[in-house]
C-alpha cells in the first residue's frame, strides 16, 4: 500500500511540473513575437526637441511657494479666547475666600452665632463612631497618674467650658425632645456646584464677500470733528487783606506808614486769532487806614491806583509783534496832607495817558515740574507820547512832576512829553502755592527819566487765603524835592495777609 501511494504521488507531481514548464515556454515565445524594434527617424528626433522647448516655456511661470505671513494667518486661524491679566486678578480675587473680609476687620469685629440659636439639625452622632466596651490590654502596665508635661489650658478654658455647655444642652434636647428636630444631616443637599467657563465665539463665521466693483476714489471719508476755537480768554484776581504799609515821605500820592486794609482787583481779557493779538487789563488797588495823629481826618488813603491798559499787536516773526500800546492811570479817592486841608491827590487829579508804537516780545515757558511756568511780555515803544493833567489846581502839583511857570510862579496843570517807553510784565509760578509777579515801566524824554518797578510775592496758604509781600520802587527826576526827604527815589512797601481768589 505504501509503495502504491508513493507511485501515485510521484505521477501527480511529474504532471504538474510538465504543465508549468510548458506554460513558461509559451509565454517566452509569445513575448518575443509581440515586441517591435523601434527605429526613430530625424523628423521624430526634431519633435522630441520641440516637446522639451514647450515644457521649458510652461515651467517659466512656476514659482516656489512662499510661507504664509502672520497677518494672513490671523484671518485664517480661529482666535483663541484668553483672559487679560486684570480679568485673571479679579477672578482670583472673587474665588479667594480670604478676600471676603476687609484687611481692617479682625475676629474681634466679627460676631459668631452660637449653635443653640440656630435651627435644630439632627447630626446622627448620638453613638460614637468607635465605641469601646472593654479594655483591650488589661495586662499592660498603666502609665503614671501624673503627666510628664502639664500644658497650659487656661488660655481657652472659657471657650471650652462654653462649648461643653452647648453640647450638653444640645444632647439634652436630642434625648428628651426629639420632636423638635425637623431635619437631619442627610436632608441637606449634597450637590457640588462646579464652576463652568462660558466660551463665546470671538467672531461669527459668515462667508466673506468680496466686491470687486468698489472704487476707492469714490468713497467718502468720515466727517472730521473740528472743535470751536476760543479766541477770547479771561483771568481775574481779587484780594482783601490786612496789611502793614511803609510809605516814604516823598511818595507822590501822599500817605504815611500804617496798618491798613488793602484790596486789589485785577481783570485781564485777551483776544488771539491767527496773527492778531489784543490785550486788555483793568487794575484797581486801594488801602484805607485810620489816622490817630490827624486831628482833621478820621481815615486816610494809602496806595490808590486805577489803571487801564490795552495793547494791539500784529505778529511779525517768531514771538515778536508790531504793537500799538495805550495806558491810562489815575486815583479814585482824595488824599490830604496830615492836619491840613491841602489835597495831595484826587480823582483825575492828576491823570496820565500814555501811547506808543513799537514791538512786543511774548514768551511762555513750561517746566518739567508740575504747575511751574514762566510768562514774559515786553513792549518796546521808541516813539511814545505821555500826557498828564489835573482837573483840580488846588493839589500839590509839584509832587507829581508838573512844571512851574517862572512868570506867574505857579504850577501848570498840564504836561506833554515825547520820548521812549519800555513796559515789561512777568509772572513766575514756582508751584501751585508760590508765585512772583513783576511789572517794570520806563519812560524817558532823553532829558528826564521816570520808571516804576513793582514786585509782588504771593504765598498761598490755602485756596482762598494768602500772604503778599509787595514792594513798589519809583524814580522821577521831574518832581519838586522836599526838605524832609531830598531824593528822587520813592518807596512803597506792603506786607499783607487775608482773602485771595482768582481764576
Amino acid at each position: 500500500m505504501n509503495v502504491k501511494r508513493i507511485y501515485i504521488h510521484g505521477m501527480i507531481l511529474t504532471g504538474l511540473f510538465t504543465c508549468v514548464y510548458a506554460k513558461a515556454q509559451q509565454h517566452v515565445n509569445s513575448s518575443e513575437d509581440t515586441v517591435m524594434v523601434v527605429k526613430p527617424t530625424d523628423a521624430d528626433m526634431d519633435k522630441i526637441m520641440d516637446l522639451r522647448t514647450q515644457l521649458n516655456k510652461q515651467n517659466e511661470t512656476y514659482s516656489k511657494p512662499t510661507q504664509t505671513q502672520n497677518k494672513l494667518l490671523r484671518f485664517l486661524e480661529k482666535d483663541k479666547l484668553t483672559l487679560s491679566d486684570e480679568a485673571l486678578y479679579w477672578a482670583r480675587l472673587v474665588r479667594d475666600a480670604s478676600s471676603r473680609f476687609d484687611e481692617n476687620i479682625s475676629f474681634r469685629d466679627t460676631m459668631i452665632v452660637s449653635h443653640l440659636f440656630m435651627p435644630l439639625l439632627f447630626r446622627g452622632d448620638i453613638v460614637s463612631d468607635h465605641p469601646v466596651f472593654y479594655d483591650k490590654a488589661p495586662w499592660r502596665l498603666k502609665p503614671p497618674s501624673y503627666p510628664w508635661y502639664q500644658p497650659d489650658t487656661t488660655l481657652f478654658q472659657d471657650v471650652q467650658r462654653r462649648y461643653e455647655l452647648e453640647r450638653m444642652a444640645f444632647r439634652y434636647v436630642e434625648d428628651n425632645h426629639p420632636t423638635y428636630f425637623q431635619y437631619s444631616k442627610r436632608d441637606l443637599p449634597n450637590d457640588i456646584i462646579r464652576i463652568t467657563s462660558i466660551r463665546t465665539p470671538v467672531y461669527e463665521e459668515v462667508p466673506l464677500k468680496v466686491n470687486s466693483e468698489i472704487v476707492l476714489n469714490e468713497m467718502d471719508a468720515p466727517n472730521k470733528f473740528i472743535p470751536d476755537r476760543l479766541y477770547w480768554r479771561s483771568a481775574f484776581e481779587s484780594a482783601i487783606q490786612f496789611s502793614q504799609n511803609y510809605v516814604s515821605p516823598n511818595w507822590h500820592k501822599g500817605g504815611s506808614s500804617n496798618l491798613n486794609i488793602f484790596t486789589k482787583n485785577y481783570l485781564k481779557y485777551d483776544y488771539t486769532k491767527d496773527k492778531i493779538q489784543f490785550t486788555n487789563e483793568i487794575e484797581v488797588k486801594a488801602s484805607i487806614y485810620n489816622a490817630p495823629n490827624d486831628t482833621i481826618h478820621n481815615y486816610k488813603i494809602g496806595d490808590d491806583i486805577f489803571r487801564l491798559h490795552s495793547n494791539v499787536g500784529y505778529k511779525a516773526f517768531n514771538k515778536w509783534f508790531y504793537t500799538f500800546d495805550a495806558e491810562f492811570k489815575t486815583q479814585l479817592f482824595s488824599n490830604y496832607q496830615e492836619n491840613t486841608q491841602i489835597k495831595q491827590a484826587a480823582l483825575f487829579s492828576p491823570f496820565t495817558f500814555n501811547v506808543g508804537i513799537g514791538m512786543k516780545y511774548d514768551l511762555t515757558k513750561s517746566f518739567n515740574i508740575r504747575n511751574k511756568n514762566l510768562k514774559i511780555s515786553m513792549n518796546l515803544a521808541p516813539l511814545s507820547y505821555t500826557y498828564m493833567q489835573s482837573i483840580n489846581n488846588d493839589i500839590d502839583l509839584g509832587r507829581h512832576g508838573f512844571q512851574k511857570n517862572k512868570e506867574t510862579d505857579t504850577y501848570e496843570n498840564t504836561l506833554s512829553r515825547f520820548g521812549s517807553t519800555i513796559r515789561t510784565d512777568m509772572t513766575m509760578n514756582f508751584n501751585r502755592n508760590i508765585s512772583w509777579q513783576c511789572r517794570f515801566y520806563y519812560f524817558t524824554t532823553y532829558e528826564t527819566t521816570q520808571f516804576e518797578f513793582e514786585n509782588t510775592l504771593v504765598l498761598a496758604i490755602t485756596r482762598h487765603f494768602s500772604t503778599r509781600v509787595y514792594a513798589h520802587l519809583r524814580f522821577d527826576d521831574t518832581v519838586t524835592q522836599k526838605e524832609d526827604f531830598n531824593s528822587y527815589f520813592q518807596l512803597n512797601e506792603l506786607l499783607s495777609f487775608g482773602f485771595n481768589y482768582k481764576w
